[in-house]
């Protein structure tokens, strides 16, 4: 039987690829976890495709269309075994996945790709598509232990996520104000918002609000992984910037990820946010991966 590459809807096929021992650190976060990466909302499952080699999955891409503050951007997530690299696997793939991005979203202005680096033949990937590099993002880790008292700032309040419709709506209108401005930037409704609390592996005690005068101006979400707790999303509001609050929330996390016996307390921040940077190493964090992200116009 040859070399197929098809849509395929099917789970099962994704989750044996992303756990081979060739693909695990690329997608470790997808570990455990394939339905929430495969039923994302902004994963239209059109656009999915699977390479199979006499009826094996051998690699897979799945795009995925996200909003943003005006047009929409694709990320192309693609993995193929190690065994079958250098065949045009990973070309096919991508060159499926860029028409079909188009067809599903014509405002969609931009494609990315994105791998731990370094990696010369991932590199080598994205040149040959035209794909320039865009972004450095840090995986950090602190060391465990010694966690630093929380001091709020005054007039804050931290209350943990309560599920309830009012909570869901604070949390989505904190996230989007906080994130606006920022490169990649996900725009969310509250019905986002919903079917990503929905999912099995988030842990309602492990996101906070911050509250001032009866306003959501702050938040901290942190994830529990297979070999790692994170600091999934921190945010604050513009309005309640400067004042410590970030701090406040990040020894939060680190306490709550302590406390669960992760493993180690990681985070990962973009490169170039500077104010993000400075206040993560100030708190012990230095950078233990780099992922690079590389992109084009649609």
């Amino acid at each position: 039987m040859p070399l197929t590459v098809a849509h395929e809807t099917h789970l099962d096929a994704l989750a044996v690829l992303v756990s081979h021992p060739s693909l695990v650190t690329e997608f470790e976060m997808w570990q455990g976890r394939v339905a929430s990466a495969f039923e994302d909302p902004f994963h239209p499952r059109d656009l999915t495709w699977i390479a199979r080699d006499a009826g094996n999955p051998v690699g897979f891409a799945l795009a995925y269309v996200l909003p943003s503050t005006r047009e929409r951007f694709a990320m192309i997530r693609i993995g193929v075994l190690e065994s079958h690299r250098r065949q045009g696997i990973g070309s096919r793939l991508l060159e499926l996945a860029i028409p079909a991005v188009r067809a599903y979203a014509p405002e969609c202005a931009e494609l990315s790709i994105s791998a731990w680096v370094p990696n010369d033949a991932a590199a080598g990937f994205a040149a040959r598509y035209g794909l320039t590099h865009a972004r450095y993002f840090w995986l950090m880790e602190r060391p465990r232990g010694a966690t630093p008292e929380l001091e709020l700032p005054a007039g804050m309040e931290l209350r943990l996520f309560d599920g309830s419709e009012h909570a869901l709506r604070d949390w989505n209108q904190v996230y989007n104000a906080s994130f606006a401005r920022h490169y990649h930037f996900v725009r969310s409704s509250v019905e986002d918002t919903r079917q990503f609390a929905a999912r099995p592996e988030f842990r309602r005690d492990g996101l906070v609000l911050a509250y001032r005068d009866g306003r959501c101006v702050g938040f901290c979400r942190n994830e529990l992984f297979d070999h790692r707790g994170e600091i999934g999303v921190l945010g604050t509001a513009p309005e309640a910037r400067r004042i410590g609050l970030g701090r406040a929330l990040l020894r939060w996390g680190i306490a709550w990820l302590e406390a669960q016996n992760a493993p180690r307390v990681t985070l990962l921040v973009d490169g170039e946010n500077q104010d993000a940077l400075a206040l993560y190493r100030s708190e012990g964090f230095s950078v233990a991966k780099t992922r690079e992200v590389w992109s084009r116009t649609n």
